[in-house]
């Protein structure tokens, strides 16, 4: 049974020192034990390492890419074999500390370092109380903690406020072993902690007295523990004198309990003016009494006659699936400045549940600019074509409205209470998304799961903002997070039904790729079961194990990344080839698919049929493409299409030119090229190569506006339409350009300008 302490208390009250004894206490014990340093000073396990400052993990992070992060350059060995972490924090005044303190605690869950020792003790800065520092409570990863306290009066207040904080995050099972009382010989101190410590209903389980015997350990950068043992070693113990032995003894003692299992008790704080009153009695008459209902002397009683057994609870480990150092964006693996946002990612890709409301943990504005991105294609789509897209013309999502206070105090109890409205409208499913500021507060929205019943399922995405990522990082915690909550896994799939999965959702021409796909299914007798995540809902994508077979829209980086998951997740199938664009892959495509679906025939007729018509267009153009230079400079990687259209047209192609682009990597081709291919072009040689290279036709996806003598430009669709003839299109567009007495139209145009506007 793995225990898991964390120690909070005031800064400079001694709880780093204390941690580290009672670390050693425990090895000594023969326990296996793992210290974390919760605090931006870093000096927690200093004394465990002969004063050796060890590499902090946000020190580790900041300089090091994510697929290189190793165990071992985050946790070193120290006294006793203990397991030394230090999480570290900013510069002072600079960023949220708090925040580092989870972003620690996520990368050690993704090492999985404590699944190696028995006891965890996590050294945690006490003064503050909020979401970072936080953690080893609202997480519930501590389920012992002690307060270091002394008879100060600030060392008391920021126990009380730690108290508070339990309280305040607490699941209602009592997780308080008591005080440890770490005397400073002040005035009236033994009485000051007493009553502090009956006033809250803690025991106090250990007192530490004032001793140079501490000093002296510090000088030599050892704790006691170690100390005495070498003092055993140099001379059997001889100048070990009674103050030694009894400190020895205490952490030895506190050691032996937390083993054998101490009591648990409930938070229970006191208002600032009742603290004030406890500690410097300015209560009157009997009203004193309500403070008294615990005797302290009682609680001081020996704790090994309360041991508490088998009462922990371990603390799951994260799932690798949705683990984000398996599946990874290009910018995060790179480490490439952002391309957009996580948040407006996953946003963009969830709203595709139609059933479904996707609440926006976030800020107004950063909810009213996820809004204009996704409805811009759908006005878009309205304006050029007149089709209407409810999903992009007005998604279903709401929003916290987070602002300046929630960034104080946090924003969990707004997030719950616009939770509990929108289960009012009875939606299928209610899907959580944090943005950049829930995240740097430490706004856990996993722990609103527990508002979920069997009508409305509650699903979240941590995409936290940037903080995960760019907008392509969102995408996949989108895919993988709610795939891994929706997707039933009992579900036996059945014959003739596909999934596609990965299309393009931001792309003019979703709908009709897909009406395409789906006639050559239709024609084949297959159905299409679910789209992943595209125009679908949340029986469909719960129902997604029920096709026997999945269709990737495009097997660019991230589609190859989603096939991965689903085959390692779910041992999904995927058919081999993406959705094909132009008359060679759309041929191999049919003529494979229909293989596997035992429907040759079919198939074969489709091909035939095509065959004939693009032959006949291919011979119209041909006289006036042949022998014309082709240069393609894009962010296009997978390019077979248009170049061979391009070939069957006689056009020769001089070079091509393949630009860095965030959502792929690695040009494909199925060709044997003989033509220059450059990848990782860089922009700035672009009017020297064409100056070079002389081409009859620039194919770019952007214009620069630029007009070429004797060349043509054209752009080239990110997402090309899917079937037979999209290549064959674009070289006939050439064609009729090529034939259009450009110069001379342009004359004319002049000629009507200057008559006209000229003054």
């Amino acid at each position: 049974m793995k225990t898991e302490i964390a120690i909070y208390g005031k800064g400079g009250i001694g709880k780093s020192t204390l941690s580290a004894n009672i670390s050693a206490a425990l090895a000594d014990s023969g326990k296996r034990v793992l210290q974390i340093g919760c605090d931006p000073k870093h000096d927690s396990t200093r004394l465990l390492l002969n004063g050796r400052r060890i590499t902090t993990i946000l020190d580790y992070i900041k300089i090091t890419g994510a697929l290189d992060y190793k165990r071992e350059d985050i946790l070193f060995e120290g006294y006793g074999s203990i397991g030394c972490v230090e999480a570290g924090g900013p510069e002072p005044g600079v960023g949220c500390a708090g925040r580092g303190i989870i972003t620690s605690f996520e990368l050690l869950e993704q090492f999985q370092v404590k699944k190696d020792y028995e006891i965890v003790l996590y050294d945690v800065l006490g003064d503050v109380v909020c979401g970072g520092f936080a953690v080893p409570i609202r997480r519930e990863y501590a389920d012992t903690i002690f307060l270091v306290t002394s008879g100060e009066y600030m060392a008391m207040y920021a126990a009380n406020n730690i108290l508070r904080g339990i309280k305040n995050y607490d699941s209602g099972k009592p997780r308080v072993a008591g005080l440890l009382y770490n005397s400073r010989n002040i005035e009236d101190e033994d009485r000051k902690v007493h009553a502090f410590a009956a006033a809250v209903g803690l025991p106090i389980c250990a007192k530490i007295p004032r001793s140079n015997v501490f000093a002296e350990a510090e000088r030599e950068n050892i704790t006691v523990a170690e100390l005495i043992s070498r003092k055993m070693v140099v001379n059997e113990g001889a100048d070990i004198n009674h103050e030694e032995k009894k400190i020895d003894e205490i952490f030895k003692s506190l050691s032996r309990n937390i083993i054998e299992g101490v009591p648990m008790y409930k938070a229970n704080p006191l208002t600032d003016d009742e603290l004030e009153s406890v500690i410097y009695q300015t209560v009157k008459g009997d009203d004193r009494n309500q403070f008294s209902k615990c005797n302290s002397e009682e609680m001081e009683e020996p704790l090994k006659q309360q041991r508490i057994r088998g009462q922990k609870e371990k603390h799951s480990a994260v799932d690798e699936a949705t683990s984000l150092n398996r599946y990874l964006s290009k910018n995060v693996i790179r480490n490439e400045p952002l391309h957009g946002c996580a948040f407006n990612g996953a946003m963009t890709m969830s709203i595709h549940i139609q059933d479904a409301v996707i609440l926006a943990h976030a800020p107004k504005n950063c909810a009213y600019l996820s809004y204009q991105s996704i409805s811009s294609s759908g006005r878009r789509r309205l304006f050029e074509r007149g089709s209407l897209m409810p999903v992009s013309i007005s998604p279903n999502f709401q929003c916290t409205e987070m602002n300046e206070t929630d960034m104080i105090f946090g924003g969990m109890e707004k997030l719950i209470e616009k939770i509990k409205d929108i289960k009012k409208e009875k939606p299928k499913a209610i899907i959580i998304i944090s943005s950049c500021p829930a995240g740097i507060i430490g706004d856990d929205i996993d722990q609103v799961k527990d508002l979920a019943d069997k009508d409305t399922p509650i699903l979240t995405v941590k995409s936290d903002g940037n903080l995960s990522g760019d907008y392509l990082q969102g995408m996949l915690l989108c895919y993988t997070e709610l795939a891994t909550q929706i997707i039933d896994r009992n579900i036996k799939p059945e014959k003739k039904i596909v999934n596609i999965v990965f299309e393009k959702v931001v792309a003019k021409n979703t709908e009709s790729n897909f009406q395409v796909i789906e006639e050559y299914l239709k024609q084949m007798n297959v159905k299409v079961n679910c789209r992943f995540l595209c125009n679908t809902t949340f029986d469909k994508l719960k129902n997604f194990c029920r096709a026997e077979l999945n269709l990737l829209a495009y097997k660019d980086y991230t589609g190859m990344i989603l096939e991965k998951f689903f085959k390692e997740t779910y041992g999904c199938k995927f058919f081999d080839k993406q959705f094909p664009v132009g008359f060679a892959e759309t041929a191999e495509w049919l003529k494979e698919i229909s293989t596997v679906m035992g429907e040759w025939d079919i198939a074969a007729k489709i091909v035939e049929e095509n065959t004939i018509v693009y032959k006949e267009r291919m011979k119209t153009i041909k006289d006036t493409l042949k022998g014309k230079r082709l240069m393609i400079i894009t962010y296009n990687h997978s390019l077979d299409w248009i170049l061979t259209a391009a070939i069957d047209a006689g056009i020769i192609i001089v070079k091509v030119c393949i630009l860095n682009f965030s959502q792929d990597e690695g040009f494909r081709t199925q060709l044997n090229p003989s033509f220059v291919i450059e990848e990782n072009y860089d922009k700035e040689n672009r009017e020297s190569d064409i100056e070079k290279y002389e081409p009859d036709i620039l194919l770019s996806n952007y214009e620069s506006g630029k007009a070429y003598k004797n060349c043509i430009t054209d752009t080239i669709p990110m997402c090309p339409d899917a079937g037979f003839f999209s290549g064959c299109s674009m070289v006939e567009r050439w064609a009729s350009l090529i034939k259009l007495d450009l110069q001379g139209e342009w004359k004319k145009d002049e000629r009507l300008f200057k008559k006209y506007y000229t003054r």
